[in-house]
């Protein structure tokens, strides 16, 4: 099981329809997302809902095939009820978890069982329960983004294994992010998303975390990842940058 994720500024800029190409919604959606769009009365908030329910199943489908592209009409958006979504794509269908506000849309996406039936929040597959995400406002101006997402999830993680956050650290395998305590790799995934004035990132659990207070922690043939490059990947696409209650459901 793999997490990806993504976060939009509902008001930044490059948000506003005024700023998209005239073309955007032909190059980003299917037709049948666009007819969803084009009668929904919060089309704005509904748009970027979709592209961020693309955009994290993007994230999660390059992990398990280093070779996919993010074209957005390949991911397409088959139900979005209940702060859920069904994305399908080649690499397989991935729920997605979606929450709005009037500032901002996330999305939290994990790979599905190919015949996985369609899922409610109340009975929602059991390995969606060890996803943890976070949300933050960028306080400061010209606070580096990239750098606040990091330093949030490894307080998160530090926090859970009852260490001080310097202790967990956060590399890059190929692009992907990966978290690192005493120079070892961490059993999570982790996806790091941010736009605008705020970061995000969820963090998925393959097993359990060792703990501060317990000796070692990993045994003597884990690899260890001291050659990762550190830093930060950047955003994943280049096309730009979620749903009202009566959108819900549309898309089938």
């Amino acid at each position: 099981m793999l997490v990806g994720n993504d976060i939009v500024d509902l008001h930044d800029p490059e948000s506003r329809p005024e700023a998209l190409h005239n073309r955007f919604d032909t190059r980003v959606f299917t037709s049948d997302e666009r007819e969803v769009l084009n009668t929904s009365a919060s089309a704005h908030a509904l748009r970027w809902t979709l592209w961020a329910a693309k955009e994290s199943a993007y994230k999660v489908a390059k992990k398990l095939d280093p070779a996919v592209r993010f074209l957005p009409r390949d991911f397409v958006v088959r139900r979005l009820a209940e702060g859920r979504a069904v994305v399908v794509h080649e690499t397989g269908p991935f729920d997605v978890r979606l929450r709005r506000t009037d500032e901002w849309v996330s999305a939290v996406a994990t790979h599905m069982a190919a015949d996985a039936a369609w899922t409610t929040a109340a009975n929602a597959p059991e390995a969606n329960r060890s996803v943890s995400a976070g949300i933050e406002r960028l306080e400061v101006h010209g606070a580096d983004p990239s750098q606040t997402v990091r330093e949030s999830v490894c307080a998160a993680l530090a926090l859970r294994m009852n260490v001080p956050p310097g202790q967990v650290q956060i590399a890059a395998d190929r692009g992907i992010p990966v978290a690192l305590w005493r120079n070892r790799r961490l059993p999570v995934d982790l996806s790091l998303s941010h736009h605008g004035r705020f970061v995000a990132w969820a963090c998925l659990l393959l097993k359990s975390l060792p703990q501060g207070n317990q000796a070692g922690g990993f045994s003597d043939d884990r690899e260890p990842v001291t050659a990762f490059e550190h830093g930060s990947a950047p955003r994943d696409h280049h096309l730009g940058p979620t749903a009202n209650q009566g959108d819900q459901g549309a898309l089938r």
